[in-house]
């Protein structure tokens, strides 16, 4: 009792020096961490400064958040067997009607991400819920076999209950149905559908859960894919989340998007990620119908060469970064992107400055007005920067645009989930689709032209004559772009 009462009396005569040593120690081993295993540096400058001005409590959020455990967790998780039937053969294959000077992009291609180019695949474009949610719905309802759905959002709105509907349903005819929610995602809608789902017998899982002991470590990384594949036969990806806010035609806040009808062997693919993606949230290996290219229609509307790229900060980081700048390179007459958040990293910016430095004619469409008003602060903020050697930036006035596309010349396009910003590029599962093909890219050309019409073009002059105040909050926010 004595000992105790000694020691109690030393430590409360010691405590601001116990406490220095502790945080001396803690902030050197975790400041080694940060410098051995971080790759960005301004994220480990950023990382260290916490570490060393926030006496214990910034090396405890390091230690929590600061640590990328999903590439262990994958390679434990994601099934072995199934990967294997993705990966690239060492035969490469050529495509005849593919520009000769995208050849060295091709074989580059295949070394950032070993997945193979296949030809015979058809993609439409879905403009908007209005479109896209009625064909979704009607391929689940229609499905024979096996229907996998994941979704970032899923709102129990009346839309959501009409495919909350058309899932169950085809649960009780037999159909098997798998539906992937992300952790923060189902949150949107107070975890209402994920309820409505288990209590019809639809197997649902959650990746990533965010409230548990295990999840707050991950709470940072989402799952942003939005994938709906049915028997090997069709599949559905692009930007649209399931809300009635797609709906534009009738929808309070709307919100426009594009969805993309894909069908042909790179279903194959796009069903794969998803695979993957079951396994990792619950261990379980799901056996998905392959496509059947007897059930191919006519080849002359289905010509597209198409491979799924993916992306997160697992086993696949970085992978739809390099996708880009290979392409970028490869660009000849012009480079158009349609995105809701325009935010990218200093390679990427690169990139885009050099192709316009050769001539090439780049232009971006971004929203006047997104969903999250400080990205928008950040964006402005990166205008005047963004615009030197000519590129040139449109704000589309119409609703909130969610869209994500970019096309190259007459024959490339990138399609899918993925934002211009760190958060997709960084800490997002992301699934985009990369297509060779002519009659794709003028259809998306199309599209371009016709939001560009409801868009006005950012002068450089009226970003020097903003307020002082107006620059000051924006470059603030700037600062923190590589978190947003």
């Amino acid at each position: 009792m004595q000992i105790i009462e000694v020691l109690v009396e030393w430590v409360y005569l010691h405590w601001v020096t116990i406490i220095v040593i502790l945080h001396v120690s803690l902030s050197f081993f975790t400041s080694l961490h940060v410098l051995l295993f971080k790759e960005n540096e301004r994220t480990s400058l950023a990382w260290i400064g916490l570490v060393i001005f926030s006496p214990v409590i910034g090396s405890l959020f390091y230690w929590l958040f600061g640590i990328n455990r999903i590439k262990r967790l994958a390679q434990k998780k994601h099934p072995k067997a199934s990967k294997q039937y993705c990966r690239l053969s060492k035969k490469i294959n050529k495509f005849n009607q593919l520009p000769k000077h995208w050849n060295s992009a091709i074989i580059a291609g295949y070394n950032i991400h070993p997945i193979n180019y296949v030809a015979d695949n058809r993609v439409e474009p879905l403009i908007n819920g209005d479109v896209a949610y009625p064909s979704m719905i009607e391929s689940i309802k229609n499905a024979k076999l096996h229907v996998v759905l994941s979704s970032y959002i899923f709102d129990y709105d009346s839309l959501g209950r009409q495919f909350v509907n058309a899932l169950a349903e085809a649960h009780q005819r037999g159909v098997i149905v798998n539906v992937l929610l992300d952790g923060i995602g189902i949150g949107y809608s107070w975890h209402k559908s994920d309820r409505a789902l288990k209590k019809l017998g639809v197997n649902t899982a959650r990746f990533l859960p965010a409230i548990s002991l295990t999840g707050i470590r991950f709470i940072n990384l989402r799952n942003h894919r939005k994938i709906l594949s049915i028997d090997g036969e069709v599949a559905y990806i692009g930007g649209l989340n399931v809300s009635k806010n797609n709906l534009v035609k009738s929808a309070t806040h709307p919100i426009d998007d594009v969805h993309f009808k894909v069908t042909g062997p790179v279903i194959d693919q796009i069903s794969q990620v998803f695979t993957e993606d079951w396994g990792f949230a619950t261990g379980e290996l799901i056996q998905f119908p392959h496509f059947n290219p007897n059930t191919l229609e006519q080849k002359n509307n289905h010509s597209v060469v198409a491979r799924v790229i993916q992306d997160g900060p697992d086993e696949h980081h970085n992978r739809i970064r390099w996708t880009l700048i290979n392409a970028l390179v490869c660009a000849q007459t012009s480079v158009k992107i349609i995105t809701p958040y325009f935010i990218p990293d200093q390679t990427l910016m690169t990139s885009l400055h050099a192709a316009a430095l050769r001539g090439v004619s780049v232009e971006i469409i971004v929203p006047e007005h997104s969903n999250i008003p400080f990205v928008d602060w950040v964006m402005e903020a990166n205008f005047s920067r963004i615009m030197e050697h000519g590129i040139q930036i449109y704000k589309n006035k119409r609703p909130f645009d969610h869209s994500k596309v970019v096309i190259i010349d007459d024959i490339w396009s990138f399609i899918g989930s993925t934002n211009w910003d760190a958060r997709s590029l960084e800490f997002n599962f992301e699934i985009n689709l990369e297509c060779f093909d002519t009659g794709l890219n003028t259809q998306l050309t199309e599209l371009f032209t016709l939001k560009k019409r409801n868009a006005s073009l950012v002068i450089e002059d009226e970003m020097d004559k903003l307020p002082i105040y107006k620059k000051i909050r924006n470059n603030l926010f700037r600062l923190f772009s590589p978190y947003l």
